[in-house]
């Protein structure tokens, strides 16, 4: 996020090695008027280049709130949790220029987060996707996670997400390749991101102790953000 949150973040790494499938049928980015104006003029400068443009969204799904925004609050560790439990294979940690992320396919960058309030989170992520043989492939995105009380197709109560991201590379030449293959494969990777979420909802819902048993025994899993999280759920 990733967002820096961490599912999003993975989503824009992908997005940044793909070539641009021209403008997108989604919706513009509404922004709340809450938004600093210095952040805004960053995200409309991307908006305005942008090559390609998804949206998706998951069934709700039972993670607390309270839960949802400790891991998004806290992208390094969140990516602890989910690499020990192999749901997912990005990291992301923090250096003295910010959080940086590496996909575990090639793709690496910095991210930023840009605004975070009332079940929004917008992140800023320029990175770069590493060849054998030819150049890197050189990019950026906006990264817009909403998030809130909702139900599910039974009508159960969960927690509503739903994924945008504006991406553009820095060739003008890849930016102006055509093709639906390019945004197909951003909607299946937004849906691949938010399923990360819910993964990790169905592995604390059906075994949490053993999950946090697991994160225990790993030595890469920060012990006082463990505690914290452990805290939050109770035990």
């Amino acid at each position: 996020m990733l967002r820096a949150l961490l599912g999003a973040a993975g989503l824009a790494a992908t997005i940044l090695l793909w070539p641009g499938a021209g403008p997108a049928a989604d919706p513009a980015l509404a922004l709340p008027s809450s938004v600093p104006p210095a952040e805004r003029a960053r995200i409309e400068k991307v908006l305005a280049q942008a090559s390609i443009s998804t949206r998706a969204e998951l069934e709700a799904y039972p993670l607390r709130l309270d839960v949802f925004n400790y891991l998004l609050d806290h992208p390094d560790f969140a990516t602890q949790v989910t690499r020990t439990l192999r749901l997912a294979r990005y990291r992301i940690w923090r250096d003295a220029d910010g959080l940086h992320l590496d996909d575990g396919w090639g793709v690496k960058g910095i991210i930023t987060p840009l605004y975070g309030d009332g079940g929004l989170r917008v992140l800023y992520a320029r990175g770069h996707y590493e060849q054998s043989f030819l150049p890197d492939i050189r990019g950026q995105a906006v990264i817009v996670l909403r998030y809130g009380n909702g139900h599910d197709a039974k009508g159960r109560p969960g927690l509503a997400t739903s994924l945008q991201v504006f991406g553009t590379l820095d060739s003008k030449v890849l930016s102006s390749l055509a093709g639906t293959i390019a945004q197909d494969k951003a909607s299946l990777e937004a849906r691949r991101v938010l399923k990360v979420f819910s993964r990790l909802t169905t592995h604390l819902d059906r075994r949490l102790d053993e999950v946090l048993a697991d994160l225990q025994k790993s030595p890469d899993v920060s012990r006082p953000e463990l505690d914290d999280l452990r805290k939050l759920l109770g035990r």
